[in-house]
C-alpha cells in the first residue's frame, strides 16, 4: 500500500505533465473517457515494460520507414500458384508497398497493383498482416501475409488462397479493429451495421491498458489532484476485483469467436456504437454471442480460445474458479521453460495426486501437461497458423495435429444451414431487443432464412421497433432470398425510421434495382447523392441505374463521378465499361475493364469483358487469354466457354472451338448461345442434322432469336423440309433484326417464285 501511494505521488508531476500534451483534464462529473495509453506508463512503469513484450501490445502498428521487411523481392517475388499472382515487398521514397502483378499473354507484366503499406495487423508470434490506409481513412488488407510457422514464410492471407481472391480492397471492418487494437476514433455517428470502415486519425497502436481496465481519465485525473489511494483505485476498472463473470468478460470480448465461417457468431445492439463495450459492465449488454446448433460445431479456429477453454471439464466443474486469468498473466507471458513450469503448477493446483504415481509414465512430476491436454494444432481457418487448443481434454485429437492443410473455401453449399443457437447468455431474457436480435442472427449471415424470415417478420408486427436497423435486416434477409419485392417493402420502412441516410437510400435504391423498378431506384439513389455528394458508391449505383433506363450521357457522367471521388473502387471501373461498351466505344470499354481489373484481377465476368472487348476489335490472342483467365476462375461459366468458343472459331481452330461448345452446353442447356454456337460448328463440318437439332433447341429456348430463326429454316431447306423450314423464316421476317429480316424475307421470294 505504501509502495503503491509513493508511487502514485512521485509519478503525479509526471503524469500532469503528459497530460498536458494529451488530453485536456475535465470535471468530474464529466463522462470518463480514454486517454493516450502513455500516460499509464508515468505511474507503471513496471508493468508498461513487461506488457509492452506481449502479443496484445503488439497487435497493430504503424509501420516504419527505416523497418527492414525480410521479403519477397521483385527479383525474387512471391508466386501464388492458384491465381496466377505475382507479389514483392518494396522500398521506395521512404516507404514500403506491396507489389502485385501477372503475367499476360505475351508474357509481359500485366494488372500492376502497389499499395503503400501503412499498418501491421498481428504481434507476429503467429503472423503478420500489412494494411494500407486509403486517402478516404479506409484500411484495406493486403493478400501476401507472414506466418511465423515453419520458422517462418510468407503466404496468402486467410482468404485469400483461391484463385479468385478479393485483390487487395478488403477493409478492415470495426468488428476486425475491435480486437485487433486499442479502441480507435471513428466518424461521429458512426453505426456498426450502417458505416464501418472509416477511422480518424490518429489511429492507437496496440491493444492498451484502458482495453481491460476501462477509460483512464478520471483515474489519471484523482491520480493528479493526489486524491486517496483508494479514490484512485476506484477510479479505473481492476479486473481481479471483478466477480468471476465480469472478470471473464474483459477476456471474451475478443477469445470468444465461435465461429469465423458464416454464422453469424455475435450481433452487436443496435443502440450500441462500435467501440462502446466498458469492461466491468456486462458483455450481453453490448452483444450476444452466437453458436451453431449442438454437436454442429468441431472445428478448430484461431479466436475460439475461450470458447474451447468454456468446453473443458476444467471450466466446467470449477464453478468460476478456473478462469484465463488462472493461466495468463496479461501483464506478462512466460516463455520456454519458465511457461511449461507455470501452466503446470496451475494444472497441479487441483491434480496433484496424479503426480505421485511411482512408475514411469506421462504424470510424472515432470511431465509437460498442456502439450498433451492442450495440444498445438493446425487450425481450420488459417491453416499457416498453429495455436494451443484450449480445449482442456483427457486425451489430443487422434492424428497428426500439425499437418498441412488446404484452405477451405466456403461455399452457399458448404456453410452451415440451420438454427443460429444463443450461446452468451445461453438464456437471454425474452425482451424486445433480446426477441429481435435472435431472430435478425437467423437470417444475417442466411444461416436459417426460411424460419428466420418469418419469425423476424411477426416480430417486428408485434413490437414496432423505432430502430431502422431491425427492418433493413429483414430486407437483407428477403433480398438474400432472391424476394425482392419484400426487401423493396421493408428498406422503405427502415428509410422512414431514418429519413436522413443516405446508406438507408442506398440500401433501398439497391433492392428496387434487383426489382427491376428503376425509376423508382433512381429516384432514391438521386436523394442519396444530394446527401451524401462524396460517397463514390452512391453515384456509381446511381450511375448503373441510369444505364438501365438508356441513360447513356447520365449514366457515363455518374460512374466517372465515382471514380473520380474513389479510384480504387473496381465495381464502377466495370460498369463504365458496359456503357462504352455499349455506346460503341470499344476503345473506352477495354481501358475500363481493364482498370477494374488490376484492382480486382480475380472476377471472371470482368474477364469475359475484357476478353469481347478485345475479340471486337481483332485482338484474338489476348481475347483468347483472357477468356481462358474467366474460365480459370470459373470452370463452369456456360457463357464465357460460348465466348471463347466463337474466338476459337474465329482463330481457325473449329475442332477446340466445338468441344468448347459442348462443354457449354452440358454445363447450361438452358443457354441459347450454346446451343447457336454449336449449331453453327456442326453446320460447318456438313453435319445438318445435328446443326439442325441445336438450332431448334436454340429457338426452343429463345423464340425471338431472329438469326437463329433464319438459319434452322435454310437447314431444314438444305435437307428438303420445306414445310419446316417456312415457320422460322417466316418468324424471321417478322422481327426485329434487319439482317435476319433481309435473309428471310429474300428465301420466302425465292420459295415463292417456285
Amino acid at each position: 500500500m505504501l509502495t503503491a501511494l509513493a508511487l502514485l505521488a512521485g509519478g503525479a508531476w509526471r503524469v500532469a505533465q503528459a497530460q498536458a500534451q494529451t488530453t485536456r483534464v475535465v470535471p468530474s462529473e464529466a463522462p470518463n473517457r480514454y486517454v493516450d495509453s502513455k500516460v499509464c506508463a508515468q505511474c507503471h512503469p513496471a508493468i508498461a515494460a513487461t506488457y509492452s513484450k506481449t502479443g496484445m501490445a503488439r497487435a497493430f502498428r504503424r509501420v516504419r520507414p527505416d523497418e527492414k521487411l525480410d521479403g519477397p523481392t521483385p527479383e525474387k517475388p512471391y508466386y501464388h500458384e492458384a491465381s496466377g499472382s505475382y507479389f514483392a515487398m518494396i522500398r521506395r521514397n521512404g516507404a514500403w508497398f506491396q507489389r502485385r502483378w501477372e503475367k499476360g499473354f505475351d508474357g509481359s507484366e500485366t494488372d500492376v497493383d502497389e499499395k503503400r503499406v501503412d499498418y501491421v495487423l498481428g504481434s507476429g508470434n503467429h503472423a503478420l498482416t500489412w494494411l494500407h490506409l486509403t486517402d478516404r481513412n479506409v484500411l484495406e488488407q493486403l493478400p501476401l501475409g507472414w506466418y511465423a510457422e515453419k520458422g517462418g514464410y510468407w503466404g496468402m492471407n486467410p482468404g485469400y488462397d483461391r484463385p479468385d481472391y478479393a485483390g487487395s480492397i478488403r477493409p478492415i471492418f470495426y468488428e476486425c479493429m475491435f480486437c485487433h487494437n486499442g479502441y480507435p476514433k471513428i466518424p461521429e455517428g458512426a453505426r456498426k451495421d450502417v458505416y464501418q470502415e472509416t477511422y480518424l486519425q490518429p489511429l492507437p497502436e496496440g491493444i492498451d491498458c484502458q482495453r481491460c481496465h476501462g477509460p483512464g481519465q478520471r483515474h489519471v485525473e484523482r491520480a493528479t489532484q493526489h486524491a486517496a489511494a483508494e479514490v484512485i483505485r476506484a477510479a479505473i476498472v481492476n479486473p481481479s476485483r471483478l466477480s468471476p463473470e465480469r472478470s471473464m468478460e474483459v477476456c471474451l470480448e475478443c477469445h470468444l469467436e465461435t465461429s469465423n465461417e458464416k454464422l453469424p457468431h455475435a450481433v452487436v445492439r443496435f443502440n450500441r456504437t462500435p467501440f462502446s463495450y466498458v469492461p466491468g459492465t456486462p458483455l450481453a449488454d453490448f452483444e450476444l454471442v452466437f453458436d451453431r446448433a449442438p454437436g454442429a460445431n468441431n472445428g478448430f479456429e484461431v479466436a475460439q480460445g475461450a470458447y474451447r477453454f468454456r468446453q473443458s471439464q476444467c471450466f466446467l466443474k470449477s464453478g468460476g474458479k478456473l478462469q484465463c486469468t488462472s493461466c495468463h498473466n496479461p501483464h506478462d507471458i512466460p516463455r520456454g521453460e519458465q511457461a511449461i513450469a507455470h501452466y503446470n503448477s496451475v494444472c497441479l493446483g487441483c491434480h496433484q495426486a496424479i503426480t505421485r504415481v511411482s512408475a514411469p509414465g506421462p504424470h510424472q512430476a515432470s511431465a509437460n501437461c498442456v502439450s498433451c491436454h492442450m495440444p498445438k494444432r493446425r487450425t481450420d481457418d488459417a491453416v499457416h497458423i498453429v495455436m494451443t487448443d484450449h480445449l482442456i481434454a483427457r486425451r489430443p485429437p487422434p492424428g497428426d495435429l500439425l499437418a498441412d492443410k488446404p484452405e477451405r473455401a466456403e461455399t452457399p453449399g458448404t456453410s452451415y444451414q440451420g438454427e443460429v443457437v444463443p450461446y452468451y447468455p445461453a438464456r437471454p431474457a425474452s425482451t424486445e431487443d433480446n426477441d429481435l436480435i435472435v431472430a435478425v442472427a437467423q437470417i444475417r449471415e442466411q444461416s436459417n432464412l426460411k424460419k428466420g424470415l418469418p419469425l423476424l417478420a411477426s416480430l417486428i408486427a408485434k413490437y414496432h421497433p423505432a430502430v431502422p436497423s431491425y427492418y433493413a435486416e429483414l430486407a437483407q434477409g428477403y433480398l438474400s432470398a432472391g424476394d425482392a419485392p419484400a426487401a423493396v417493402r421493408y428498406f422503405e420502412q427502415a428509410a422512414q425510421h431514418d429519413t436522413e441516410s443516405p446508406f438507408r437510400l442506398m440500401q433501398w435504391g439497391n433492392a428496387l434495382m434487383e426489382a427491376g423498378q428503376w425509376t423508382d431506384a433512381e429516384s432514391k439513389l438521386r436523394r442519396a447523392t444530394a446527401l451524401a455528394p462524396d460517397d463514390g458508391r452512391a453515384w456509381g449505383r446511381l450511375g448503373w441505374t441510369l444505364w438501365q433506363e438508356n441513360k447513356a450521357a447520365e449514366a457515363r457522367s455518374a460512374l466517372e463521378k465515382a471514380i473520380s471521388l474513389d479510384p480504387e473502387a473496381p465495381d464502377p471501373h466495370n460498369n463504365l465499361g458496359l456503357v462504352l461498351w455499349g455506346t460503341g466505344d470499344r476503345t473506352g470499354a477495354e481501358k475500363e475493364f481493364r482498370a477494374a481489373l488490376r484492382i480486382q484481377p480475380g472476377v471472371a465476368e470482368w474477364r469475359l469483358n475484357l476478353g469481347r472487348a478485345l475479340a471486337s476489335q481483332g485482338a484474338l490472342p489476348e481475347a483468347r487469354f483472357q477468356m481462358e483467365q474467366s474460365l480459370r476462375f470459373k470452370p463452369d461459366y456456360a457463357e464465357a466457354r460460348v465466348d471463347y468458343s466463337r474466338v476459337l472459331a474465329d482463330s481457325n481452330q473449329p475442332d477446340d472451338a466445338e468441344t468448347q461448345a459442348r462443354v457449354a452446353v452440358d454445363t447450361d442447356p438452358g443457354l441459347p448461345a450454346g446451343h447457336e454456337i454449336l449449331g453453327e460448328l456442326l453446320a460447318g463440318k456438313g453435319d445438318l442434322q445435328g446443326a439442325t437439332r441445336e438450332f431448334l433447341e436454340a429457338v426452343r429456348l429463345q423464340p425471338r432469336n431472329w438469326r437463329a430463326q433464319v438459319e434452322v429454316g435454310m437447314l431444314l431447306l438444305n435437307q428438303g423440309d420445306r414445310a419446316g423450314a417456312i415457320p422460322h423464316l417466316t418468324a424471321a421476317a417478322q422481327g426485329n433484326d434487319p439482317n435476319a429480316r433481309a435473309a428471310a424475307e429474300q428465301t420466302l421470294r425465292q420459295l415463292n417464285a417456285r
